[in-house]
């Protein structure tokens, strides 16, 4: 899904949210932003590979089910 898209998404749901789920994201926001997280250059190229492959489509997804049935039979 494009950032404008699940920006304004977002920004719906926060509209219509009660405290309870302002609580949780305001907190999850404030942990996101605390946090000095560093990503080295090998894993800042591997994120964007995986962010162009999901704004293109091209990502593939599989359910939890479908996940355990290809495992089990490899």
């Amino acid at each position: 899904m494009q950032n404008s898209i699940l920006k304004e998404k977002l920004h719906q749901a926060v509209d219509s949210a009660d405290s309870q789920l302002l609580e949780i994201l305001f907190s999850i926001v404030s942990e996101f932003n605390e946090s000095n997280c560093e990503l080295t250059p090998q894993q800042q190229a591997e994120l964007k590979r995986r962010l162009e492959l999901f704004d293109s489509g091209k990502m593939k997804f599989a359910t939890w089910d479908e996940m355990i049935s290809r495992i089990e039979t490899e």
